[in-house]
């Protein structure tokens, strides 16, 4: 009876310093592999939960990663990512990703990433930009009508298009008040959409939630995981 509860304390006390060393080591590896599947960042934090005895087979239950300024497009800055994986299978020694079962994320992106996104996306003579208030977004632009430089400015919101993208859908109220024809109107917000394009990025994404504060907007939705070589 001793020996067996000298092997089970042996056990208990391997499995305790297994656990304290291998999942360091594991939330290390994935760190540094994570620029190849999301993009550069300033940095990244990465938490494993679960067994950490199963993590010496490569595998995770589930895996929190948290972005800061993480590059997603060379035209698009997301100041903050976080990114949920559940069941996570990876290769013990290269620590790549070999499968997933479910992946979410939540991506901030802050107003002057998406003045600086649209101003490289867009080819356009016309200033071009936006203000994000609480619950709402300003668009503004200065076309030249007649000659004229004139400064136009049509209030809205921000909604879910196909594809990864996000939409302006302009206040009817604000462009009934522009002193300008309903057409030229029309034309600005052609130049607007998509405020964001987030299918470039390296997982395939769908969007399923926008909020919108003050100088940032919160994307919410789920990534189709892709495996590295």
């Amino acid at each position: 009876m001793r020996r067996v509860l000298f092997a089970l304390l042996i056990v208990t006390l391997v499995a305790g310093c297994s656990g304290g060393v291998i999942r360091p080591r594991v939330e290390d590896g994935i760190r540094d592999a994570l620029p190849d599947y999301i993009g550069p960042a300033k940095e990244y934090k990465v938490r494993c939960d679960g067994d950490s005895t199963k993590m010496i087979g490569g595998k995770i239950e589930r895996l929190h990663i948290e972005g800061k300024d993480v590059q997603v497009d060379p035209n698009l800055l997301i100041g903050r990512l976080i990114v949920d994986m559940d069941q996570v299978r990876f290769h013990p020694t290269s620590h790549k990703m070999k499968s997933v079962e479910a992946t979410s994320f939540e991506a901030v992106v802050s107003e002057k990433a998406v003045n600086r996104y649209i101003e490289q996306t867009r080819d356009s003579e016309s200033q071009l930009g936006v203000e994000l208030q609480p619950g709402k977004i300003l668009v503004k632009l200065v076309p030249n009508i007649g000659g004229m430089d004139v400064l136009i400015a049509i209030a809205g919101t921000l909604s879910v298009a196909q594809g990864g993208k996000v939409n302006f859908e302009a206040d009817k109220a604000s462009v009934a008040h522009l002193p300008i024809p309903a057409l030229v109107a029309n034309k600005v917000l052609d130049r607007v959409n998509p405020v964001l394009d987030m299918s470039a990025m390296k997982f395939p994404v769908m969007l399923s939630g926008i909020s919108i504060n003050k100088g940032s907007v919160s994307v919410k939705g789920a990534m189709e995981f892709k495996p590295g070589d």
